[in-house]
Order: structure tokens, then C-alpha cells, then sequence
């Protein structure tokens, strides 16, 4: 089975543009509110556990606090090489 996907190109302004990002977290934050709203389960991080809420009960699925890890930073800087120009 083949599937294909097309995208179309928007035009538009500066202005616009600076919009999508907001309404894109206020398209998700009302999407959650209406999926915790209804008989379906949500699942969902927060504070450091796994949150299941089905029909307005929470229950607390996992503790997550273990499996958030501060990146250990490398001491050593990347440093670029300059190149050298040839006069001809």
C-alpha cells in the first residue's frame, strides 16, 4: 500500500508567523482539557511521576524522579581551525 503526502506552502507575514507557536500551546492546552474531560484515560508527566486520570481520578502510574539526569558537560572547547588564504 502506497501512501503519499502532499504539503502545501503558506504565505505569511512576519506578524502571523510569530502567532503559530502560541497557538499551537493553546491548541494542545485545549486539547488535554477535553481529553481529561472525557471517559477516555490520559496519560501524562508530572512532577517527576507518571499520571493516569480516567473519569476526573488520578492515579500515579511511576515514579519518574530517577529518570531525569543532568547531562554531564565536557570541560574540553571545540575549537575551528582558520583557514589559510593562498594569494596567487
Amino acid at each position: 500500500m502506497s501512501t503519499s503526502t502532499s504539503m502545501t506552502v503558506m504565505k505569511t507575514t512576519l506578524r502571523e508567523e510569530a502567532t503559530i507557536p502560541k497557538l499551537a500551546i493553546q491548541s494542545f492546552s485545549d486539547a488535554f482539557e477535553h481529553a481529561i474531560q472525557s471517559e477516555q484515560q490520559v496519560v501524562y508527566a508530572e512532577d517527576f511521576k507518571l499520571i493516569a486520570v480516567q473519569q476526573g481520578q488520578k492515579v500515579i502510574v511511576k515514579d519518574l524522579s530517577k529518570a531525569y539526569v543532568v547531562p554531564q558537560l565536557k570541560r574540553s572547547v571545540l575549537k575551528r581551525k582558520n583557514k589559510q588564504e593562498v594569494m596567487a
